[in-house]
């Protein structure tokens, strides 16, 4: 092997320690680290290490783009982990974070700030399809979602309509918001011809696949070129989901994009 190979082996042994080392910290647990050349504050070790590991290393969430001053809405953001990603990688990026959780906006706050990265937009409220109010259930990791029923452990939480965000050209929406793509998408459905890409994480319910089928044809309608991934463990007729409680049956990698000749600018 030449040196540099064996450096970068050796990096990603040590970057594979350390993630392992992190995810297995007790659940719902905030601590501080100092990791992917950041410094960090979070809310559960498995979560952080999960997003570090998808978001910076393997760039799942990633998007090309030849603006210097990129447009993105980061729909969940969490405690900014992908919002960090998107600056280091478009450091002229606008960025507008979104997350209604409290514990994790609160942290989104901080881990921006120590970093460097206090002029982004943060609005500490739910993508939704209005404005107003809504119960939510704080899972206290980056699980936290919109209630459609009730539970006794519920909170409320600001909405506001993605649409009132969609006036002009966005080069990327990222969406992870735990099932209310389903809803949310559709609506913004007239907007989306000043989108350039998406990435959503879809929350799949088997007992309710014609809303995954929906999106997809919404976008496909939006005149988009989609993919589909599995963002969580592979899925067949053998290897077939069972629910745990308060989780979903299957998470979806949807990426969206537009050919050269759609592209916004």
């Amino acid at each position: 092997m030449r040196p540099s190979d064996v450096i970068a082996f050796l990096a990603e042994k040590k970057r594979r320690r350390a993630l392992k080392t992190l995810g297995k910290r007790s659940r719902f647990t905030p601590g501080n680290i100092s990791i992917a050349g950041w410094e960090l504050e979070y809310l559960d070790g498995a979560a952080i290490a999960s997003s570090i590991d998808v978001l910076v290393y393997r760039g799942w969430n990633d998007f090309m783009t030849e603006s210097e001053n990129p447009v993105i809405l980061d729909c969940g953001a969490n405690i900014g982990i992908s919002v960090l990603n998107y600056l280091r990688r478009h450091p002229k990026a606008s960025i507008t974070a979104f997350e209604p959780d409290p514990y994790a906006a609160r942290t989104l706050r901080r881990n921006l700030s120590v970093n460097g990265a206090g002029e982004v937009r943060v609005i500490e409220a739910a993508v939704w399809t209005g404005t107003g109010r809504a119960p939510f259930f704080v899972e206290g990791a980056d699980g936290g979602r919109i209630l459609s029923g009730e539970m006794a452990s519920a909170t409320t939480v600001e909405c506001i309509d993605l649409k009132d965000f969609l006036s002009g050209p966005v080069d990327l929406i990222k969406m992870d918001i735990e099932g209310a793509e389903f809803k949310v998408i559709p609506h913004i459905a007239d907007r989306l011809s000043l989108v350039g890409n998406l990435i959503v994480e879809c929350h799949l319910s088997n007992d309710d696949v014609t809303a995954f089928a929906r999106l997809v044809q919404v976008l496909g309608d939006a005149g988009f070129s989609v993919s589909v991934n599995s963002y969580g463990a592979w899925r067949d007729l053998v290897h077939r989901p069972g629910k745990l409680p308060n989780e979903f049956d299957q998470y979806l990698l949807l990426a969206a994009w537009r050919e050269p000749e759609k592209s916004l600018r």
